[in-house]
């Protein structure tokens, strides 16, 4: 049986690399886009040759096709794409201006739909493909978006992160509506993301994990919501918090 082959658009800083390392480590075959040549280098330093990379463009249309055309012309085929939306910088209402805001929701919210329709396309030409056809029954492919709890909560300072994030998880919720007959299963992981340690420092009293998402257990999840034993599974978001959303006020450390 041939490998799955899995597309990591946007690498984020760690948790790309943990996604691709824990997708190669269950036996797929890996390409990770990004248009930061840093963040590639990183990636080979962990993974050597068992990812290949691709230096382009991850928010035009262009851009997708051609990290597309990479997959099929270096493995055949494409089985599940994980999507990292960019994270904004930190802004409040009025530091953005009218082009700056457009700029972000088309780097993010018009990057999500490009993605689902370039990848849609090849998903579906791919159903009749009769290799591996048990698990293909279940699901043509799989889209994945990793974004910031502020898809769900927001907070002073991150204007554009949680509109962008909240707005792609509305992409999330009406994709998977459009695309389940075409067995293409969409969902979301929402996550404390291991960078908001350092720029929260009141995390510890805001969490009752007392830490933000690991970016190995953010890849976890990836794989879990990419695995055909998960088909039943489109829609939906695993927040990964820390029970963060679930406290009320803040917890008291008696030794503080």
């Amino acid at each position: 049986m041939e490998k799955p082959v899995t597309i990591i658009i946007g690498l984020g800083q760690t948790i790309g690399d943990a996604i691709a390392r824990r997708f190669v480590d269950d036996h797929q075959a890996v390409l990770a886009v990004d248009p930061d040549q840093h963040l590639l280098d990183e990636l080979q330093k962990t993974s050597g040759d068992k990812v290949t990379l691709h230096h382009g463009a991850i928010h035009t249309r262009l851009g997708l096709r051609n990290a597309l055309a990479v997959s099929l012309e270096t493995h055949g085929r494409v089985d599940n794409v994980v999507c990292i939306p960019a994270i904004p910088e930190p802004d409040t209402l009025f530091d953005l201006s009218t082009d700056d805001f457009d700029t972000l929701m088309s780097h993010t919210v018009g990057a999500a739909v490009q993605t689902l329709q370039a990848f849609s396309s090849a998903f579906a030409d791919q159903r009749t493909d009769p290799s591996n056809a048990a698990d293909r029954a279940r699901q043509a492919g799989t889209f994945t978006f990793v974004l910031s709890l502020n898809a769900l909560m927001s907070q002073p300072g991150w204007f554009a992160e949680s509109v962008t994030q909240h707005a792609v998880l509305g992409v999330v919720k009406a994709a998977a509506l459009e695309l389940s007959e075409m067995n293409i299963r969409v969902n979301a992981i929402v996550a404390l993301r291991p960078r908001a340690e350092g720029r929260e420092p009141w995390l510890k009293v805001r969490t009752p994990a007392e830490r933000p998402a690991l970016a190995e257990e953010i890849a976890e999840t990836a794989l879990f919501l990419a695995d055909p034993a998960s088909a039943i599974i489109t829609g939906e978001m695993i927040v990964l918090d820390g029970g963060r959303r679930r406290l009320s006020g803040l917890i008291n450390h008696d030794d503080e």
